[in-house]
């Protein structure tokens, strides 16, 4: 139960009591620059989705022992999230600080389809999904202003 426990909370960090999400994605986002920058793509996206399905199993098993379904220091998805983004983005100062403040939003605001997410599946899939839909949003926009604007 201990390695769920560290594992979802991003190794404690979602229990800090002022914005333990946005701790989860600003970490997120400098481990997945850094990844980006130093690994080849294939290397990453390999870790990625291995990190995803651990993800989901050490959540699962830490709202069981917790008894409770999204507990707010469960940030894992909020790191993942936030990496997500970072896939489909040029990496430059621009683009890092628009993934991370329209991450944020789209996660804190939820819009359709992540409130729907959110407030109908409870268990580690929603959880997660919730994050990863949020961060597909993100991507939209920063592919639009990519197409439409720069």
């Amino acid at each position: 139960m201990y390695m769920s426990k560290l594992f979802s909370t991003l190794f404690l960090l979602g229990f800090f009591t002022k914005m333990p999400g946005t701790l989860g994605s600003l970490v997120g986002l400098i481990i997945g620059v850094v990844l980006i920058e130093y690994i080849p793509i294939i290397y990453f996206l390999i870790i990625y989705i291995f990190l995803f399905f651990i993800a989901l199993l050490a959540i699962r098993k830490y709202q069981k022992y917790e008894g409770v379904s999204d507990k707010q220091e469960i940030i894992i998805d909020e790191f993942l999230g936030q990496i997500f983004v970072l896939l489909f983005i040029d990496i430059n100062l621009l683009n890092i600080i628009m993934a991370f403040v329209l991450f944020r939003f789209f996660d804190i605001i939820k819009i359709f389809p992540v409130n729907y997410i959110d407030k109908n599946y409870s268990g580690c899939i929603g959880v997660m999904m919730d994050d990863i839909l949020a961060a597909l949003q993100a991507v939209l926009i920063l592919q639009c202003v990519k197409i439409f604007i720069l």
